[in-house]
């Protein structure tokens, strides 16, 4: 099957041929990427209904595709229909974040420079109120994006989120014992590049809270468990080598 729409993709680049199987099979992928990622109240929040929903993002794709034919094709593509899924999702995304019904964070004049982390991250709370599977799927996308903005600094923002989503007990794994004057300078340059973050890639209070939930989960986790086992085998704990 996907050697037959590769097939059939490329020759609508080439010569703007649609054929009805290829119509059919990319409206599929549209209503199945929809039900992986939403449920029907929300799609009807965006669209109005799934069959709008459907049209619209196939009017879209299809556009894009053939502004971007010579390019594609230069390109030499192998997995056109890879491609395809990707625009797909990256077409439901970009509706996603525009739905007029979303909160955005408030990034107002009372959060200037000058403020300390706790005046962010009160205002974007890490907790979300309700899972929205429409914020989570934004969230995943952003995921790698996220790590590589941070790289590095890991150990450093898991301090910050776990501090304000439990304690600073259970935040002094992370903190590798820095003083609290090094921690704090280390969250509020961490808080301002967060802010920067938040803002350059237009997340909702909702899409922000599902990220730091996937980061924590992911990585935080990680790290947590890593150091851990590793106190387990210090030779000042008593454990094995």
């Amino acid at each position: 099957m996907s050697k037959k729409l590769n097939r059939e993709i490329r020759e609508f680049l080439e010569n703007g041929i649609l054929s009805v199987s290829l119509e059919r099979e990319i409206r599929n992928m549209i209503e199945l990427a929809l039900k992986e990622t939403t449920n029907h109240a929300a799609i009807l929040k965006v669209f109005g209904s799934k069959k709008a929903a459907v049209d619209e993002i196939f009017q879209e794709v299809m556009g894009v595709f053939w502004e971007k034919r010579n390019e594609i094709l230069e390109r030499k593509i192998e997995n056109l229909v890879g491609y395809v899924k990707i625009s797909v999702k990256n077409r439901i995304v970009d509706h996603l974040k525009s739905g007029w019904w979303k909160k955005k964070v408030s990034l107002d004049s009372k959060l200037n420079s000058n403020e300390d982390e706790k005046s962010f991250t009160e205002t974007i709370p890490i907790e979300s109120d309700a899972e929205d599977p429409l914020e989570e799927f934004v969230a995943s996308m952003m995921f790698e994006h996220m790590k590589d903005v941070f790289k590095g600094k890991e150990k450093d923002l898991c301090d910050l989120f776990y501090k304000k989503t439990f304690s600073d007990e259970d935040a002094d794994i992370f903190s590798s014992g820095k003083s609290t004057q090094a921690r704090y300078k280390s969250h509020e340059r961490l808080v301002k590049k967060l802010r920067d973050f938040v803002e350059k890639n237009d997340l909702t209070r909702g899409e922000f809270a599902a990220l730091v939930k996937i980061y924590m989960s992911e990585v935080c986790e990680k790290i947590r468990l890593d150091t851990v086992r590793d106190e387990r085998r210090s030779p000042e704990s008593g454990g094995a080598r």
